[in-house]
């Protein structure tokens, strides 16, 4: 049977990759023939907003950043912490990609016995990424395959009143309709298909918890011991936020590792591959992310973590990552506040219920990806 995976593949982001990696190994795991298909973006229908990071806002955040951060002759190593950013981005398309067979040669409706849109936020039409849009083709528009499935597709800070407003809900509707089976990955995108779609949803996690990487991370050598994983988008961390974590560190004694990109106000960026990100979280003592996927790699290796929880904005992500902690009975580490982080660092994770969790969904995913492959 021949599968395609229609995903965010080509954009260059850890999570987006590993969750493709995985999506392809396990339906290779089931004999099917994998292959990743392209879509064609669609118009931009929202343009990046200011908001609270206005003019005046950026003027006071700089003169914080003098009093509360000197960079004491700093600028040379964070421009090297760029060079390196910039560097590995590159690298996406020589040494990252071809490890899901993408090619630079785009690979646009092959006729296919299944094809699978997602995971990730395939369904986050409402975004200002240009690369995205609002693409038809992620809503199974015009494609030539004989099933049209989705594993965990999420609308991401999409909303259904979003929908309404820029007058596509009626038609997106009409796209969903069209599908064979349905996968979401959050609350939101559950609630909104739920009113779109008369036949079953399915709610699975995250295709990251369906893979055990083994074979690509166990092999990797952490010469780093006794050190906090800072994992977030670049200059994502706000002063106050950066004061915080360096605060408990230091209290801590432990080393402060950003992985993913660098911070503004945190020294110790390392640039890595998405295989050696994983190994370089397993070892860590704890994390503090503000991304889905930072989330989803500390809970799958058992980690002390917190969760920065963004609710507005372009970075807004409290719907999926509220979601996501709620799932697996970890609210509790959701950073509302940064005066908070360190007590709810402090506080130990049951991971015993919260791995029985993960085996149960774990077990519900493969199950709804083997039926994708069934007549």
């Amino acid at each position: 049977m021949k599968v395609g995976i229609m995903s965010m593949q080509r954009i260059i982001n850890y999570g987006s990759f590993l969750q493709s990696y995985s999506l392809k190994k396990n339906f290779e795991a089931l004999g099917a023939e994998t292959t990743f298909v392209d879509y064609v973006p669609g118009d931009v229908l929202v343009s990046k907003k200011d908001g609270k990071d206005g003019k005046l806002s950026k003027i006071l955040n700089k003169v914080r950043s003098h009093v509360l951060f000197p960079r004491k002759n700093n600028n040379e190593l964070m421009n090297s912490y760029w060079r390196d950013y910039q560097k590995l981005d590159s690298s996406f398309y020589s040494d990252v990609l071809p490890l899901l067979g993408v090619t630079k040669e785009k690979n646009y409706k092959p006729e296919l016995d299944a094809l699978v849109i997602g995971s990730d936020e395939v369904f986050n039409c409402l975004q200002a990424n240009p690369d995205v849009g609002y693409s038809k083709e992620l809503f199974g528009y015009d494609n030539r395959a004989q099933k049209l499935c989705t594993y965990a597709a999420s609308f991401g800070n999409t909303t259904e009143d979003g929908l309404r407003d820029y007058g596509i809900y009626d038609e997106v509707k009409s796209m969903i309709g069209r599908f064979d089976a349905l996968s979401a990955r959050d609350k939101n995108t559950y609630d909104i298909l739920n009113k779109m779609y008369d036949g079953y949803i399915c709610k699975n996690v995250d295709p990251v918890f369906l893979y055990d990487y083994h074979d690509e991370v166990d092999n990797i050598k952490v010469e780093e011991d006794n050190y906090i994983v800072v994992y977030a988008y670049a200059k994502r961390f706000s002063q106050k936020e950066s004061a915080n974590i360096i605060r408990f560190a230091k209290k801590h004694n432990k080393k402060i590792i950003c992985l993913c990109a660098p911070q503004e106000y945190i020294e110790g960026y390392k640039a890595l591959k998405p295989f050696e990100i994983l190994a370089y979280v397993k070892n860590a003592d704890y994390v503090i992310t503000d991304t889905f996927h930072g989330s989803v790699f500390s809970i799958k290796y058992n980690k002390r973590f917190a969760t920065f929880v963004r609710n507005t904005g372009a970075s807004g992500n409290n719907e999926k990552l509220n979601d996501l902690l709620a799932t697996f009975g970890l609210s509790d580490r959701s950073v509302q506040n940064a005066r908070d982080l360190e007590s709810i660092l402090d506080r130990e994770i049951d991971y015993d219920n919260v791995n029985s969790t993960i085996d149960n969904e774990v077990l519900k995913g493969k199950n709804y990806l083997k039926s994708i492959l069934e007549s």
